[in-house]
């Protein structure tokens, strides 16, 4: 009995033991299960905190490339707010970035450009794809025309949401602008926005090839102002480019739309009109018409001082197709240019072939010209002066020109040329070397010593910075006898700044170097320079002299001329003294020294004196 009584109570205390212990170590594993739960919630909000951290570190640099980048980026919402804007567009708009989210584009721009800006957003939006375009916009408050391109995508912010816009825009503006002022300064003049020389150069080529203008002529115009140099030189070149500026208006405003007009050099304007006709002589009356207006223009300008204003116009007609050169066209023109100068100015001139001819004939004239001195093809002759009584007092060194070819070339044709294109210079120095040679040689010798040489000076070889310097150094090389020396100018010389032309005779005089005035009343004659100038002669023009016992006028002029001469002291030389009948009328009224072909004509320096 008590045996199963033990046997029965044990079970209920091992359950109650084992209950116990279980329970002790359930509440045990739920401590170590919250304590886990703890941790891991704690490892949790750290991993939390530092993904966060790590986020905003990454959105505050990925905000700082951003505003870094030198670009306009931006983010706009479904209905094209703004949701982020970089530091550009903070700086375009010149407001913060909280001032800008939440508005639309017509709180920016202009009208017409949130339109614009609005429908291309709209497109992206729509057809869901990325697309490049150039947007040329205007800012709220301002008139300049930005230019910008943008690049515009679609953004998914998240799934089964509408898609935002995204948009990165770069400003072109400056860019073509420069672009745009490197294109002008190329093509265009900047004093006169006209176009320029390479402009035209291009346009005329275009001409020229045009195939449909075959049969069809155009014309090329040079216009050159007449003494445009004077306006510079007395009133400045502000006055002369205000000149410019206003001849190229009123040309503008006077040519039509499709007619170009073009500044080809300082003082030279060209015209090019294009599709005349295909009759040569209705194009040539049209080309004059347009030529006549252009002068007329010109001829109604005034500058600041009212100085009259005139212009020469050389014309050259040409037909499309490739039948004619650029160049050909252009040195056609410039030939007609300079007949049209050549006539006096202020008029128009075609191009012809004779024209080209003689051009043509000028360069090959020029070329021979430019080897004739160290070809030894130049030489002095020599034309004696006398006196009243037949004694010969001294002699005039005169230029020749033998080509082997051509023969005696004319002193009237060479001499100009080598004034222009400055081959006097050398030539000159070369005559002056010459007349010291021979007047030292003459010094030592009784008979000549007292002879005297003139040489003529040109304008161009007088004006030479080292002239003085040259002669100075000739006669101390030569020792040639500087009073024997007399250096024949001419009027037009005299009145080329007469101050430094007056110092640089003062200088030679001192040396002893005596100043003829050469072709006396054929320049600007003037008392004022007489009375000034260092002078010992004045020689009287030959075409005077011709006409001296048959007409009356020029009689009276050379009277007037030897009583001038005479009351200012100077000695009067009559050129071109051929009949003894002018010598006689001469004497009478006072002139004492001649030349002319009564006395001799101009030999070389071995035959001079074979009557002597």
């Amino acid at each position: 009995m008590y045996y199963f009584a033990s046997s029965a109570a044990l079970p209920v205390e091992l359950l109650r033991s084992i209950d116990d212990y279980l329970g002790r170590w359930g509440i045990a594993l739920l401590l170590v299960f919250l304590l886990l739960a703890l941790l891991g919630n704690l490892l949790l909000k750290r991993r939390m905190q530092y993904n966060r951290a790590l986020l905003q570190t990454n959105k505050e640099m990925l905000a700082t490339i951003l505003d870094s980048v030198d670009a306009f980026i931006y983010i706009k919402s479904p209905t094209l707010e703004y949701q982020y804007v970089n530091r550009r567009i903070s700086e375009l708009f010149g407001l913060p970035a909280d001032k800008i989210i939440g508005k639309r584009d017509e709180a920016f721009f202009d009208a017409g450009s949130a339109a614009e800006i609005k429908q291309v957003d709209r497109n992206v939006l729509a057809s869901g794809k990325k697309v490049t375009v150039e947007e040329s916009n205007v800012l709220q408050g301002e008139s300049r025309v930005r230019t910008f391109l943008s690049i515009k995508m679609p953004l998914s912010m998240s799934p089964g949401t509408a898609p935002c816009l995204c948009g990165i825009s770069t400003e072109l503006t400056d860019y073509l602008e420069m672009q745009s002022r490197t294109h002008y300064l190329a093509f265009y003049d900047s004093l006169t926005g006209l176009p320029n020389r390479r402009l035209l150069m291009d346009s005329l080529t275009a001409a020229i090839a045009h195939e449909e203008w075959a049969a069809s002529y155009s014309a090329v115009m040079v216009i050159d102002l007449d003494n445009f140099r004077l306006v510079n030189d007395i009133q400045g070149h502000d006055s002369g480019d205000q000149l410019l500026i206003s001849v190229a208006e009123q040309l503008r405003q006077r040519l039509d739309a499709e007619e170009t007009l073009a500044r080809f050099s300082s003082d030279e304007f060209v015209v090019l009109i294009n599709n005349l006709g295909e009759q040569q002589a209705n194009a040539a009356l049209k080309a004059e018409r347009v030529a006549r207006q252009l002068l007329e223009t010109i001829a109604q300008l005034r500058n600041s001082h009212s100085l009259p204003i005139s212009a020469s116009i050389g014309i050259s007609l040409f037909t499309g197709g490739g039948e004619h050169s650029m160049d050909s066209v252009l040195q056609q023109a410039d030939m007609a240019l300079q007949q049209a100068k050549s006539a006096g100015g202020n008029g128009l001139c075609f191009f012809n072939t004779d024209m080209q001819t003689s051009v043509l004939e000028r360069a090959s004239l020029e070329a021979d010209l430019h080897k004739a001195l160290e070809r030894n093809e130049l030489a002095l002759h020599y034309q004696v002066q006398v006196d009243h009584q037949g004694v010969t007092i001294g002699v005039e060194a005169l230029l020749r020109w033998f080509h082997p070819q051509r023969g005696w070339v004319s002193p009237a044709t060479f001499i100009p040329l080598a004034e222009e294109n400055r081959l006097i210079v050398p030539i000159g120095y070369w005559v002056m070397r010459s007349a010291c040679e021979q007047l030292a040689k003459w010094s030592r010798q009784a008979a000549y010593a007292p002879l005297s040489i003139s040489v003529n000076v040109s304008s161009v070889q007088f004006q030479q910075p080292e002239f003085v310097r040259n002669v100075e150094a000739l006669l101390a090389e030569t020792q040639a006898p500087p009073s024997r020396l007399v250096l024949e100018v001419t009027e037009s010389l005299l009145m080329q700044e007469p101050v430094r032309v007056r110092n640089t005779m003062l200088q030679l005089r001192a040396k002893g170097i005596r100043f003829a005035l050469d072709d006396f009343g054929t320049g600007y004659s003037s008392l004022s320079y007489l009375k000034r100038l260092p002078l010992d002669e004045l020689k009287i023009d030959q075409s005077f002299i011709h006409e001296l016992l048959t007409d009356k006028t020029d009689a009276a002029i050379v009277d007037t001329t030897i009583l001038l001469a005479v009351s200012l002291g100077l000695t009067v030389v009559a050129e071109g003294v051929e009949k003894k009948e002018q010598l006689d009328w001469l004497r009478g009224h006072g002139c004492y020294r001649y030349q002319g072909y009564l006395f001799g004509r101009p030999t070389p320096i071995e035959y001079l004196f074979e009557t002597y």
